[in-house]
């Protein structure tokens, strides 16, 4: 029955536009080490009864999906730190979770609990699901896609049939996303065995500046604003990975000669 369970709600991700779908065991997510200070917890802090995480990725193959819109965070305070007043949307976020929550309904309609929530260690769970690598970015990369993926994760109490981890090295010698990161934020080398939140430096990485009240000039040089608080993220790491890259820019071909709306 788990596993016919787990074939329905596989059938109502793709559904909702979730490509990849993998189910991994909350107690050994639970056991994975995240950076500090970036809001994430352990399934049991979203859902105390949690035994399995869904795990779910959708191309993004836009970047516009990239998006991301900021209030004023005062310079000084760190990243994700509760700024009173503050305010943070990024798009891909709220695309794919609201997309997760029309998913999770179903869980609910089978008699089971399922939470929504992005701040569990998204990427360690992909991984875990069989779904991709851990790349010297630390993006989970995928063999079809590679990074051009996020994700999102339910917590339920159903018991599924776990996946098994993904164990290829897709990255094998490239250090093409090392060499192409403009301010060095990305440390040289494999990000396995690396103490989580050290692979990158956070404070060279371009993406956290967008938090700040005033970015550095390598954000105002790479984030491509479309309004003092509006930009897309840096996607360097993201675009010069080359796993993936030729099935991405066929999609993208495909769908750019799709008549617009």
């Amino acid at each position: 029955m788990s596993s016919e369970l787990k074939e329905k709600w596989r059938a109502k991700a793709e559904e909702n536009d979730f490509e990849f779908f993998g189910v991994v065991d909350a107690a050994e997510l639970a056991k994975v080490p995240f950076p500090p200070r970036r809001l994430l917890d352990t399934p049991y802090g979203f859902l105390p009864e949690a035994k399995s995480v869904v795990v779910l990725g959708m191309h993004i193959w836009d970047p516009m999906f990239n998006t991301v819109v900021t209030s004023v965070i005062p310079d000084g305070a760190l990243p994700f730190d509760d700024v009173p007043g503050s305010q943070y949307y990024n798009f891909y976020y709220e695309l794919t979770e609201a997309r997760a929550h029309r998913f999770a309904r179903v869980i609910r309609e089978d008699g089971y609990r399922a939470v929504v929530d992005h701040f569990v260690h998204e990427k360690a769970a992909a991984a875990l699901a069989g779904l991709g690598w851990i790349g010297k970015q630390t993006l989970c990369i995928t063999p079809r896609l590679g990074p051009r993926v996020r994700w999102c994760t339910v917590m339920t109490d159903a018991v599924l049939p776990y996946d098994e981890p993904f164990e290829e090295d897709l990255c094998g010698d490239c250090e093409l996303c090392v060499e192409a990161c403009p301010t060095g934020a990305i440390i040289p080398g494999p990000s396995q065995g690396v103490e989580p939140g050290k692979k990158v430096d956070f404070w060279k990485c371009i993406v956290p500046q967008e938090m700040l009240a005033d970015p550095n000039q390598d954000w105002q040089k790479y984030a491509h604003k479309y309004s003092p608080r509006c930009c897309t993220e840096c996607l360097i790491c993201h675009d010069v990975c080359p796993i993936g890259k030729e099935e991405h820019g066929r999609r993208v071909k495909e769908y750019s000669s799709k008549p617009a709306c």
